[in-house]
């Protein structure tokens, strides 16, 4: 009776192994039966070539969290990049739509209109800003930016257009630029005058 010969582990085998246990990431018993040897064999394999269970575990652990630490940072990065593009992008909208109307009434004022000549552009404007505010909103629950403790309201530009009810919009029509005590100026080309107000 002829019995078959036992295939003995190859170098790279044993190397692999010594890895793991230099790692602490497999028992002496899993070692020997990925290796088809003895688990006996494996500790005088270890003991001869001097290597130690667990020894290299905490290099190891320190090597995986730096390598964590590295990519939350690169992540970091690009989310603050993309929190400053969307702030500075929707920025520049708003102040472009802010200006856009203030033209409108600056031109009303020149030509010496009733404030119902812009209501139709005005309206045009009052959409816009609401396409571009539901995009924003959009763009904020992506970056987390529409939770209370992630960005400082103060620092964000804000174009608020209120629907007009029938009452105002008759209003409207019926006004005239000598309603206001405070003259409006022409703007100069491509400045931004936020918040004009009326004075009381």
């Amino acid at each position: 009776m002829t019995t078959e010969k036992k295939t003995l582990p190859k170098p790279k085998q044993w190397a692999e192994a010594e890895a793991l246990w230099e790692l602490g990431e497999a028992t002496r018993d899993e070692i020997a039966k990925k290796l088809d040897v003895s688990p006996t064999a494996v500790s005088i394999h270890m003991k001869k070539r001097g290597v130690v269970r667990g020894s290299k575990a905490e290099e190891h652990r320190k090597r995986i969290a730096e390598k964590v630490t590295d990519a939350a940072s690169a992540d970091a990065a690009i989310y603050a990049q993309r929190i400053k593009e969307t702030k500075d992008e929707h920025y520049k909208m708003s102040a472009h739509l802010a200006r856009l109307a203030w033209e409108e009434l600056a031109q009303c004022k020149k030509s010496g209109s009733p404030l119902s000549v812009a209501q139709s552009n005005l309206k045009a404007i009052e959409a816009a800003v609401n396409v571009i505010s539901k995009a924003r909103q959009e763009r904020w629950a992506i970056l987390g930016l529409d939770r209370p403790d992630a960005v400082d309201t103060n620092e964000l530009p804000a174009l608020v257009i209120e629907e007009l009810t029938a009452d105002q919009i008759e209003d409207l029509r019926n006004r005239d630029f000598n309603d206001f005590e405070e003259e409006l100026v022409e703007m100069p080309e491509g400045e931004v005058i936020q918040d004009p107000q009326p004075t009381a």
